[in-house]
C-alpha cells in the first residue's frame, strides 16, 4: 500500500490547460467537419436545383421560340428576365426572380458575325436570325457565400422567313428620287444623288467649268434674251455678221449649238415672244423687226415690222408682256398691240408717252403688270414709274447724279431698283427703295466700283451680278445687309462685259456672259446660292428610295423584326417607315414608324435590331426612306432585314 501511493505522481496546472486546449481544437474540427459536410451537401442540392431550373427555361424559352421568334427577339437589349405562368402560357417579363431558394433571371443579346460568318465578341455584324440567351441562377449557403451558374445557349429564327436587302441588285428593284445605289463598304447601298454646287461668291473655281463659246462672227453681240433652253443675241455693236442669232443650250456642263441666225440690220436689243423673236434695230423705217422664229430652217427672215415715225436715236430697248409690247426711242415709250401677231397683223401702236427731259435718252426698261420702270441718262431725273395703264402717266422719278445711267434691274417684289452708271467721279451702283410708287424714291446705298462703267445688272439667291468695262469687269454683291453691301466673289473679263443674264436650269444657275472678246463672245459661269464643299462637290438636299412590294404569300403574314443597318453623318438624316396591306396596290395603307403611327416623327433611323409594331401584317409588305443632306454628306441605307411569320 505504501509502495503504491509512492508512485502516485499529481497533474500540474500547466498539464491541465494544454489538455483542455487540446481538447477543445478537436471538438471544433468536429464540428466544423460536420458543418463544412452540411454545407457542401446543401450547395450540391442547390447546384441540382439550380441545373434543373437552367433546363426547365432552356426549355420553355425554345418553346417559346417555336412559337414565335418575336417571343425572344422582342426583349433584345441584356435586360434581366425571367418567365411568369400567366393565364395558361408562359411569358417573359422584366427583373429576376426567386424561386425555391434561388434567384434567376437571363437576357437575351445580339450576336455578332465575321465575314466568314463566325461568331465574334466584337468587330462584327448584328445576325438578326440569331440570339444569345444566358441564364443566371444563384443562391446564398449557410456561410453567406454567393454560387451563380451561369449557361448560355443560342437560339435562332429557324421557324420564321425572312426578307434582306443589302446588295445593289436587291435595292435596285425599288424606285429611286434623287437616290441612287452603288457599292459600298459593304454589298450595296442607297444614296442622295450628287451635284455640283454654284456660288455667287465663289466664281473663279468654276471658271474651268464655264463654257467659252465663239459664235462665228465677226460682229459683237450687245444683248441677250434667255427662254428655257434657248437663248438669243442681238449684234448691236457693229453692223458685221449676223444680227441675230438663235442658240440652244444643253446639259450640265452646258453644250451650245447654234440653231439659226438673221442678218439684217444692227439690233440694239432682243426679247424673246412666244415664237417670235423681237428685235429693236438701228433701222429708221423699220425700228421693230418681228422674226418667226419657229422655223426649223437656219436662216430666219422678217415676219413683220413696226414703224416709230421720228425715231431718232439709235438706242433702243424691248420689252413685252401679255398682248403688249414697249419699245423705247429718244426720251419715249412707244407701248403697240401683239394681239394679233399669230395671224399675220403687225404691231399697231397703242400710245406713245414722253419721260423725262429734251435731249433725255431712255436707257434701259422693265415693265410688269402694274408698272413701267424706266431709266434715262442727260436728263434731270435717272428713274422713273409709270403705271402701266392708260394713260401711262409719271408715278414717280429721282434724279440721282450727274452721271450716265446705263442698267436697270428691278427686284422680283418690285420693292427695290438696282441702278448702274457709267464710270464716274462718285459711286456706279444705287440702290433704291421702290415699295412706295409715287414719291421720289429713296436711295438706300451708292457703291463706287473702283472704275468699272456698268453694262449689266442682275439679282438672284440675295446676290447682284454687275457686268461692265474697267476694273474688275464681274462683281458679286451680297445683299444681306442691303445699307452695307460687301462684294464676295469677282472675275477679271478683260474684254468686258456687254450683257448679264442668268438662267435656272434644273437644279443649277448659269450666268450667261456676252463678252467683247471676238473668240469668246458667250461665256458661261456658273452661279448659285452656294452648298456642297470647298470645290462646290456635294449632294441634293433631299431624296426618297420606295422599296418594291413584297409578297410574303400569306395573307395571315406577321411582321416582327426590323434589322436596320445605316450610316448617318451629323446634319443629314434618314427616315424609315413601313406599310402593309392584303392590297397589291397598298391602297388604305398607312406608313408607320416604331409607335405604330404616321406621323412624321415616328421613324427608324439607326443601325440596330427593332420590334415593328403588332399592326404591322397583311400579304404584302414596302419600306420608304426618306434622305435629307447637309449638301456635303449624304446618310447611306445599307442594309434592311425583315423577319416575318406566315
Amino acid at each position: 500500500m505504501k509502495s503504491f501511493k509512492q508512485n502516485l505522481k499529481g497533474f500540474s496546472l500547466v498539464e491541465l490547460l494544454l489538455a483542455i486546449g487540446i481538447f477543445t481544437i478537436v471538438s471544433s474540427m468536429l464540428v466544423f467537419l460536420v458543418i463544412d459536410s452540411t454545407r457542401a451537401l446543401e450547395n450540391i442540392t442547390a447546384k441540382s436545383k439550380a441545373t434543373q431550373l437552367t433546363q426547365n427555361v432552356h426549355k420553355i424559352l425554345i418553346m417559346l421560340k417555336s412559337q414565335s421568334w418575336y417571343n425572344i427577339a422582342a426583349h433584345t437589349g441584356g435586360e434581366p428576365k425571367h418567365l411568369e405562368y400567366v393565364i395558361d402560357k408562359y411569358q417573359i417579363v422584366d427583373g429576376d426572380i426567386q424561386q425555391n431558394g434561388l434567384t434567376y433571371f437571363f437576357t437575351v443579346e445580339e450576336i455578332l458575325r465575321d465575314l466568314d460568318r463566325k461568331i465574334v465578341e466584337s468587330d462584327g455584324s448584328n445576325d438578326p436570325h440569331s440570339r444569345l440567351i444566358t441564364i443566371n441562377v444563384s443562391w446564398t449557403d449557410r456561410l453567406d457565400q454567393v454560387h451563380t451558374i451561369s449557361p448560355k445557349m443560342y437560339v435562332n429564327d429557324w421557324n420564321t422567313h425572312s426578307v434582306v436587302w443589302t446588295t445593289q441588285s436587291e435595292f435596285d428593284t425599288g424606285i429611286y428620287t434623287d437616290t441612287m445605289s452603288e457599292i459600298g463598304s459593304g454589298d450595296g447601298q442607297v444614296r442622295l444623288f450628287s451635284m455640283l454646287y454654284g456660288d455667287w461668291c465663289n466664281p473663279s473655281p468654276y471658271i474651268a467649268d464655264c463654257l467659252t463659246c465663239d459664235l462665228l462672227r465677226s460682229g459683237i453681240p450687245t444683248t441677250l434674251f434667255t427662254i428655257g433652253d434657248l437663248v438669243y443675241v442681238g449684234t448691236g455693236g457693229n453692223a458685221a455678221g449676223e444680227s441675230f442669232t438663235k442658240i440652244s443650250i444643253l446639259g450640265d456642263p452646258p453644250v451650245l449649238e447654234e440653231l439659226g441666225t438673221y442678218n439684217g440690220y444692227k439690233v440694239y436689243d432682243v426679247f424673246g415672244f412666244n415664237q417670235f423673236a423681237l428685235l429693236a434695230t438701228d433701222n429708221n423705217s423699220q425700228e421693230l423687226v418681228v422674226l418667226d422664229v419657229s422655223s426649223p430652217t437656219e436662216i430666219y427672215s422678217v415676219f413683220t415690222y413696226l414703224n416709230i415715225p421720228n425715231a431718232n436715236t439709235k438706242q433702243k430697248y424691248i420689252f413685252a408682256l401679255g398682248e403688249k409690247g414697249y419699245l423705247t426711242h429718244d426720251n419715249k415709250i412707244t407701248i403697240f398691240s401683239l394681239n394679233n401677231l399669230q395671224l399675220n397683223v403687225p404691231p399697231t401702236v397703242i400710245q406713245t408717252v414722253t419721260i423725262g427731259d429734251t435731249g433725255a435718252v431712255i436707257t434701259d426698261i422693265y415693265v410688269d403688270s402694274n408698272y413701267i420702270y424706266a431709266t434715262t441718262k442727260g436728263g434731270n431725273s435717272d428713274f422713273f414709274i409709270l403705271q402701266n395703264v392708260s394713260p401711262y402717266s409719271i408715278l414717280g422719278q429721282v434724279n440721282i447724279g450727274t452721271m450716265n445711267v446705263t442698267s436697270l434691274f428691278i427686284s422680283e417684289d418690285t420693292n427695290r431698283a438696282y441702278i448702274g452708271t457709267q464710270n464716274n467721279i462718285g459711286n456706279e451702283f444705287f440702290i433704291l427703295d421702290t415699295s412706295n410708287k409715287n414719291t421720289t424714291f429713296q436711295i438706300l446705298k451708292s457703291v463706287d466700283l473702283g472704275g468699272m462703267s456698268v453694262s449689266a445688272l442682275a439679282f438672284a439667291d440675295n446676290k447682284v451680278v454687275i457686268g461692265g468695262i474697267g476694273a474688275k469687269e464681274y462683281l458679286v454683291f451680297d445683299m444681306t445687309n442691303e445699307l452695307n453691301p460687301s462684294i464676295c466673289g469677282e472675275l477679271d473679263i478683260d474684254a468686258g462685259i456687254n450683257m448679264i443674264g442668268l438662267v435656272n436650269k434644273d437644279s443649277n444657275v448659269y450666268a450667261y456672259i456676252l463678252s467683247g472678246d471676238s473668240n469668246q463672245e458667250l461665256q458661261i459661269i456658273r452661279g448659285g446660292h452656294g452648298g456642297g464643299g470647298t470645290s462646290g462637290d456635294g449632294y441634293v438636299p433631299t431624296g426618297q428610295y420606295l422599296s418594291e412590294i413584297f409578297n410574303s404569300g400569306s395573307d395571315t403574314s406577321e411582321y416582327y423584326i426590323l434589322g436596320l443597318k445605316t450610316t448617318i453623318p451629323t446634319g443629314t438624316t434618314l427616315k424609315v417607315q413601313l406599310r402593309s396591306s392584303n392590297d397589291s396596290s397598298m391602297a388604305g395603307s398607312t406608313w408607320m414608324g416604331p409607335n405604330g403611327t404616321s406621323n412624321e416623327s415616328d421613324y427608324y433611323q439607326d443601325s440596330g435590331i427593332f420590334m415593328l409594331p403588332e399592326s404591322l401584317s397583311g400579304r404584302y409588305f414596302q419600306y420608304k426612306v426618306e434622305f435629307t443632306s447637309d449638301t456635303i454628306s449624304t446618310p447611306l441605307l445599307e442594309e434592311i432585314v425583315i423577319n416575318y411569320e406566315k
